[in-house]
């Protein structure tokens, strides 16, 4: 029978006596009085300062020297550190002039821009003939962004009048050419809804900044076919065309205001204070309706080339008239 009873404890990981044991403790802490709140103060008081040890929240007053040196030294050399990054970024680099350029840079060739954009992630243009509902979004975002180029906006001493230049601007590389809307033609207009009543919208378009790039005009012998008929020496011509057949067949005619695309005097762009990139509309006259226009526009220079994948000196976007 006792070796029952000791297989039992065995099996069970307990002997009697541990069970006792285990019982009286229980009973010893069940009979010890509740801490008071005299008593959680006093020992908070103790935590503070224990004048038995001499310290203070636990540490003595050498930890306490030591502690302070340690996150002292650790502060002071973050700022350092955070100083000297706004020494690079401030003192070192140069803000109105960028480190990469020529061939260092990742930017080489401008793209085009067009507007209205009013959705970032899509570029397609749609819209109801007659119905202000469809394209008032379109309007107030062309509305927008010509706001800029109102004269108001274009004055004070950084701002020269380049109307007379026909060639290269030589001169004041550091001034801004005012551009002028009204170059922008009479039909794509504000009074007019841009033509989007009449199912003839005006698109604007722009070339993107790329600091100090200046086009290359073209000559008799380098001038493309596709825009020897059109070219300016002295301009960077600007054509839209249809992606496919079809396309081509129901955009209808276009015009361009102003013809002769982004004039030379404009660049290059040095980060001029109130710099303001030229603009141009591209109006389609006759788009057929409920045709879904697939349409590239491309910047002719002798020193762009055109890359549809990485949108390199042109810009893809859609147009759908109901």
């Amino acid at each position: 029978m006792a070796s029952v009873r000791s297989g039992v404890s065995a099996y069970t990981g307990y002997s009697e006596s541990q069970s006792q044991w285990t019982a009286h403790t229980l009973m010893s802490q069940s009979m010890l009085p509740a801490a008071t709140a005299e008593d959680r103060l006093n020992s908070f008081k103790k935590f503070c300062y224990n004048p038995d040890d001499g310290t203070v929240m636990g540490f003595t007053a050498v930890h306490w020297v030591f502690r302070f040196l340690f996150y002292l030294a650790f502060y002071v050399g973050l700022g350092l550190f955070f100083a000297a990054n706004l020494g690079i970024f401030f003192v070192i680099l140069d803000w109105n002039f960028p480190t990469m350029q020529g061939v260092d840079s990742l930017l080489k060739v401008p793209g085009i821009g067009f507007r209205p954009m009013p959705d970032s992630m899509s570029t397609v243009i749609r819209f109801v003939k007659g119905d202000a509902s469809t394209y008032t979004q379109y309007l107030d975002h062309l509305e927008a962004y010509l706001r800029y180029y109102e004269n108001e906006n274009q004055q004070g001493e950084n701002y020269i009048d380049c109307s007379e230049i026909r060639e290269r601007r030589t001169t004041q590389p550091d001034k801004v050419c005012r551009f002028d809307i009204q170059l922008l033609g009479a039909d794509c207009v504000k009074q007019q809804n841009f033509g989007f009543d009449d199912g003839q919208p005006c698109i604007l378009l722009k070339l993107n900044r790329i600091f100090a790039w200046e086009p290359e005009e073209f000559s008799n012998a380098t001038v493309p076919d596709e825009i020897r008929d059109v070219w300016s020496q002295w301009s960077i011509i600007v054509t839209c065309d249809g992606e496919n057949p079809v396309d081509r067949e129901s955009m209808g005619p276009l015009t361009y205001h102003p013809e002769n695309g982004f004039h030379f005097k404009y660049f290059p762009f040095r980060n001029q204070q109130g710099y303001r990139s030229p603009l141009m509309f591209v109006r389609f006259e006759e788009p057929r309706p409920g045709v879904l226009l697939m349409i590239t526009c491309k910047a002719w220079a002798r020193n762009i080339y055109h890359n549809r994948n990485e949108m390199v000196g042109q810009v893809h976007f859609e147009l759908l008239v109901d």
